[in-house]
């Protein structure tokens, strides 16, 4: 799945790769974990940069609980699904980053690894939003769609995000396309230009943030 992923580089590179403008200035991150605020990219009239809770709770939802377990919204049933049907249909959003962790299961326990572009450069993701209101309480959320591992995932993970391409940028997040006109989106990204490699179990802690987390075993 995709359970932690960076947001380190400043706000200004990921609107500039976006063409977005931006709401807010966001402290870098090295371990986006899930219920914590994350970056997102919509359509607000133009492309626009603001931060929301990472987890996504449906409109309908009694409570923001909700949000703990849908941090990953699995590409097969994200049209389907009730949580997430609405959203993909016309609230789909791009989630930059710089690279995202996944964990391979070992005799000696689970051994996470860093996956990134070997150019160093920010990519972005599939993901969706959703806006929740009750009373006086309003949360915004978001929630990264997964997909099938490609060949450098694979012995890893059998998951990995939906990657989305500068040139698939304003189709995905185009609200007057309906969803199911881009399922062809969301498939395992080609493996060229990225790699993985293993990393020290520090990740494993959402209170464990800094550069050190991507350092290479």
């Amino acid at each position: 799945m995709c359970g932690r992923l960076t947001q380190s580089s400043k706000t200004l590179d990921y609107a500039r790769m976006l063409d977005a403008v931006p709401l807010m200035t966001a402290t870098p991150s090295y371990n986006v974990a899930p219920s914590q605020p994350i970056t997102i990219c919509r359509m607000n009239g133009e492309r626009t940069l603001l931060q929301v809770r990472r987890g996504l709770i449906p409109s309908w939802a009694k409570d923001t609980k909700t949000g703990y377990s849908m941090n990953n919204a699995r590409a097969e049933t994200v049209a389907t699904k009730p949580a997430y049907r609405s959203a993909f249909k016309k609230r789909r959003c791009l989630i930059p980053t710089d690279g995202f962790y996944e964990w391979r299961a070992m005799d000696s326990g689970k051994q996470p690894y860093f996956i990134h572009r070997e150019d160093q450069q920010p990519f972005a993701l599939a993901g969706l939003w959703e806006h929740w209101e009750k009373e006086e309480q309003v949360v915004e959320s978001c929630t990264i769609i997964v997909t099938s591992a490609n060949k450098i995932l694979r012995p890893i993970h059998d998951r990995m995000p939906v990657i989305i391409d500068p040139e698939n940028f304003q189709s995905w997040l185009d609200p007057d396309l309906d969803g199911n006109e881009l399922s062809g989106l969301l498939v395992p990204h080609a493996e060229s230009g990225f790699e993985a490699y293993p990393i020290s179990t520090a990740v494993n802690k959402p209170a464990n943030n800094g550069p050190s987390l991507i350092a290479r075993l």
